[in-house]
């Protein structure tokens, strides 16, 4: 009986290790859940053990001191019939892979027949298309959540691997922060009317121009107006002089823009359709413009933990899918006119977003109508905050 054989295996701490992850107690019927959440609690409070089935019985008794002795009974039978672990690696990995997939293709037939019930929104059929597509993809349990880092001493402290491949287009940002990598997700945050849409399209016009492939999702502004902005920022011109040089700026356009920018309308855009497309079309950088406004299932008691649980799938895009992430955020009434924005005034939820994000960006205001002052408040990079003061060009949609 192949669940008894896993709870076997997830008797050792080293082989319970490696799947906790990925087997929860969910994956088990009746009092084989309970058997798994008595292995799962003694690891964690005796690490590094290969339990018995004594053990099992004992910690059972220590967890549910109040159940009835024939219940307490049945238990026992149950875990005497789990034989001794078979230490054999490659035996165990089939065993489980084997396990897994099963217990997500029961996952998939049982929602499967949710939607076609009508038990379930429309909406769902992405998340069983996920589930489909991660069983069918997947060589060993989860085996795209980790990968080994094999860089030797050399390449770990000569520089090469801490050089970004995405280079900031404001050149004081660039003598500060340096490049940006793939799967750095970074968090830019202003008041309205501070330029977060605009600073966005100078960016994005700057990675363009480093031949990259850009993809920007726009909740917040018309999508037609931020891909507007992207092309004048490229071509460091005001929206009335394209107009009046066409014949000029089109051949430029279909060179040197088209090719390396999608721009999407999307309110009421979930974070699966996002996933999704970052998997199928590979882009070198995304923009989410406004990532609070991104949709996402789950049942949450406050704004926050719905908020937090939006950024942390928008990292694991970032990383999972090898691309480079900005988030758009609102900040809260408490930045309006301040010089200095940092992460404490992200909106709804502050250390939730900022925990997750490589780089937070602040846009404040400066002296004078046009100043702004861009402050670094998070920085996993190389360490720097401070103040960068420029001024906002929204004619041409440029940083100086």
């Amino acid at each position: 009986m192949i669940p008894i054989q896993v709870l076997s295996i997830c008797k050792s701490y080293e082989n319970w290790n490696k799947v906790k992850r990925f087997i929860d107690k969910s994956a088990f019927n009746s009092n084989l859940n309970i058997i798994y959440t008595l292995i799962s609690r003694t690891h964690e409070k005796h690490p590094e053990q290969l339990l018995t089935n004594n053990d099992l019985k004992v910690m059972h008794a220590d967890l549910y001191p109040a159940t009835p002795k024939s219940s307490y009974d049945n238990i026992c039978k149950v875990i005497d019939t789990i034989p001794e672990t078979n230490l054999n690696a490659e035996l165990n990995i089939d065993i489980i892979k084997n396990f897994w997939i099963r217990s997500k293709a029961k996952e998939v037939g049982e929602l499967a027949v949710d939607i076609f019930n009508g038990h379930e929104k429309p909406e769902a059929i992405t998340g069983l298309k996920n589930m489909v597509e991660r069983i069918n993809e997947q060589e060993l349990i989860d085996a795209d959540s980790y990968f080994e880092i094999k860089a030797d001493i050399d390449e770990l402290f000569d520089g090469s691997v801490d050089k970004g491949e995405f280079n900031f287009r404001l050149e004081s940002l660039q003598t500060r922060i340096t490049a940006l990598s793939r799967g750095h997700f970074c968090i830019l945050l202003a008041r309205p009317e501070m330029g977060k849409t605009t600073f966005s399209s100078f960016l994005a016009s700057g990675y363009i121009q480093q031949k990259k492939k850009v993809t920007y999702w726009a909740n917040e502004e018309p999508a037609v107006r931020i891909k507007t902005r992207i092309i004048q920022s490229h071509f460091e011109v005001s929206k009335q002089e394209v107009a009046n040089r066409l014949d000029y700026f089109r051949p430029r356009y279909h060179a040197e823009i088209k090719d390396y920018l999608t721009v999407f309308d999307s309110v009421g855009t979930h974070i699966d359709e996002i996933d999704n497309y970052a998997r199928l079309y590979n882009p070198d950088v995304m923009f989410i413009d406004q990532l609070d406004k991104v949709h996402i299932n789950g049942s949450f008691n406050r704004t926050d933990e719905k908020l937090k649980e939006v950024y942390v799938r928008t990292r694991e895009i970032a990383k999972r899918h090898n691309c480079l992430v900005w988030a758009v955020s609102q900040a809260s009434y408490e930045a309006q006119n301040l010089h200095e924005v940092s992460y404490e005034h992200l909106d709804n939820s502050r250390t939730g977003k900022a925990g997750e994000a490589d780089i937070i960006l602040g846009i404040g205001r400066g002296e004078g109508d046009n100043a702004r002052t861009l402050h670094t408040s998070k920085n996993k990079l190389n360490g720097w905050h401070g103040n960068i003061y420029s001024s906002i060009d929204i004619e041409r949609g440029v940083f100086e």
